[in-house]
């Protein structure tokens, strides 16, 4: 996508640092299907888990990739939701709302991107058994 991003207003006012890019439908749908591999591979693990993609205040982090739900902590300084490599994506209150991307995203990148964090989530099972 190469639209630059327009933030609503109170996501401009109140909300963290935003991108300069808008998110493709393709790369959402990508960040959507990491979501649920997360989900599905980590109750099995921990029945309490709850998804750092909802507004749950949970984080997820391994050696691939990161991502935090959004803090409604205004003393902290959240420059981004979910990184992968260069790639940094930010989303206003919930993910899919106002959501931007630091760069422009190819569609070879979000394949690998899509690759790569389903491989880490197997592996990040198979180190905790």
């Amino acid at each position: 996508m190469s639209d630059y991003y327009e933030p609503e207003l109170g996501q401009a006012i109140f909300g963290q640092p935003y991108k300069e890019y808008g998110v493709s439908q393709k790369l959402r749908d990508a960040l959507s299907s990491i979501d649920k591999h997360l989900c599905l591979k980590m109750e099995r693990l921990d029945k309490n888990f709850e998804s750092p993609f909802a507004n749950s205040g949970n984080k997820f982090y391994c050696d691939t990739f990161e991502v935090e739900s959004y803090s409604w902590d205004d003393e902290v300084d959240q420059p981004w939701n979910f990184k992968w490599r260069d790639i940094e994506v930010s989303w206003y209150k919930y993910f899919g709302r106002g959501m931007s991307v630091n760069k422009n995203v190819s569609d070879k990148e979000i394949e690998e991107m899509l690759d790569e964090c389903h491989k880490a989530i197997d592996q990040y099972e198979l180190r905790i058994k």
